[in-house]
């Protein structure tokens, strides 16, 4: 729990600030803010509201005109009746359609703050505990946890060429950051896991458990952040970015200095629990989530930059009987749809800046690995953490041939469907399909032993891997 102390006290003397007579006119502009503040501390709502951000009076000098990250889990305690409209929309039948209604769900009430205190529409919510570092042998994302002002998490590197041939990459890669809002009904379902803040239930989101899982209804909607470009650097369609502030650390890999910088919206992704996709007799593969991602494309130039959106594809499998290895490499130059593929649907459209893709051609967005998928690594959400991430060779990406060993026995267990609430190993908890979940009890469990001077029995029941994006990369 070493990085509650220092959080709290911080907070504590953030707080205190509100009562005392302050003389700068700058304070004076941000009484609202941290009324506002005040009104959500940790002690009231039992979870931190990030790990990292410059010191309070370091605030109030420079970034007061900057927001300050307030986590949202007032979960609602009953199921939310009332179903998204978007799933009368067959999404294999129209998949652009569908997309664009659940991406128009998304932005409702929404603006480019990201903010659901400010939604006058309907209800959003946070996932706690992701604001501290994952610590240890092999930690993954180093110095990760989210950071203050937006509440942004570091997620991945940024490696040379993957967004096109001008990004020639820095010493330590650039980052991804990302933050996601979760719909009332998923919120449902974090409420009961989290209803003792000191004692998550871990059967909640396991099939196992009296029908546990996210109810079908159930969004998730994640924008993803990069520092890049920097330099000489450039990215051609990351032109009129909708840029945030943001404290980050200098590189993804070698430095753990925090400095606040710009980032720039790159991706976005969206998940769907949509009874459609569910297993049945007459689908018997079914999955029961719809997936979906987004690549900015700022030379659109829309007014409300978040419509600078497009859409890239749509999945709700991982079409297992389709084992040829092949990868597009760095740089993207052309996007490579594969019309083999029956359970993705890339849309090629002379407004998607070209595209990498996944492993031959299955979706996957701009900062993710072209040698794998979205359902392919959500495949593994479980806690503890004792599957990887991705197969092996999966990483580095971006080469000019594709992976050792895919589409062979061991690789396909990735590419399998995996029905909804159900772990890839059996020995340990269903995540159902959410990595920030998995993440997220992570960072509890390792912090309450810390606290404790204790272990958990589950620490021992299989080895636990870090959750990472494959193997770091020699020359990193």
């Amino acid at each position: 729990m070493k990085q509650l102390k220092p959080l709290i006290i911080a907070s504590s003397i953030l707080l205190a600030s509100c009562h005392k007579k302050e003389e700068t006119p700058v304070i004076e502009k941000n009484t609202t803010v941290l009324t506002a503040l005040e009104k959500q501390n940790y002690e009231e709502n039992g979870f931190p509201d990030f790990g990292y951000m410059v010191t309070p009076k370091e605030y109030r000098e420079k970034y007061a005109d900057q927001p300050i990250f307030r986590l949202k889990t007032d979960f609602p305690t009953e199921m939310p009746e009332e179903m998204p409209k978007f799933l009368d929309i067959d999404f294999k039948k129209d998949p652009l359609k569908y997309i664009e209604a659940v991406r128009d769900y998304g932005f409702e009430g929404n603006t480019e703050d990201w903010n659901p205190y400010e939604n006058k529409i309907r209800d959003w919510y946070h996932i706690p505990w992701l604001h501290p570092s994952v610590e240890g042998e092999g930690a993954y994302p180093p110095n990760g946890g989210t950071e203050g002002f937006h509440g942004l998490i570091k997620e991945a590197p940024l490696g040379p060429l993957q967004l096109g041939p001008g990004l020639k990459g820095i010493d330590g890669d650039y980052s991804v950051y990302a933050i996601t809002l979760i719909n009332d009904k998923a919120a449902y379902a974090m409420g009961k896991m989290w209803k003792d803040p000191q004692h998550p239930n871990l059967k909640v989101l396991d099939k196992r458990y009296d029908n546990g899982g996210f109810p079908t209804g159930t969004v998730f909607v994640k924008l993803l952040f990069t520092d890049a470009p920097k330099g000489t650097d450039f990215v051609d369609y990351l032109v009129n970015p909708l840029t945030w502030k943001a404290y980050i650390t200098e590189n993804f890999w070698k430095s753990s200095t925090r400095v606040v910088s710009d980032v720039h919206l790159l991706q976005m992704d969206i998940s769907v629990r949509d009874p459609r996709a569910d297993r049945s007799a007459t689908n018997p593969e079914g999955t029961g989530w719809v997936f979906g991602t987004f690549c900015y494309n700022g030379k659109l130039n829309k007014k409300n930059k978040l419509m600078n959106l497009v859409p890239v594809g749509l999945t709700w499998g991982n079409d297992p009987q389709n084992k040829i290895n092949k990868t597009s490499p760095y740089p993207p130059i052309k996007t490579e749809v594969n019309k083999d593929l029956k359970e993705t649907v890339i849309f090629e459209s002379p407004n998607l800046p070209p595209q990498h893709l996944g492993w031959n051609g299955r979706l996957d967005g701009p900062a993710d690995l072209n040698t794998v998928s979205c359902m392919s690594c959500h495949n593994a959400a479980q806690y503890p953490a004792v599957t990887s991430l991705v197969p092996p060779n999966a990483a580095p990406d971006g080469g000019q041939a594709p992976p050792v060993g895919g589409g062979g026995h061991e690789w396909m267990k990735w590419f399998q469907n995996i029905d909804c609430g159900t772990s890839m190993n059996q020995t340990v908890y269903s995540t159902d399909f959410s990595f920030q979940v998995a993440i997220a009890l992570e960072n509890f469990f390792t912090a309450k032993e810390a606290a404790e001077k204790g272990s958990f029995a589950s620490q021992y029941k299989a080895v636990q891997v870090p959750i990472r994006r494959g193997d770091i990369a020699p020359n990193k």
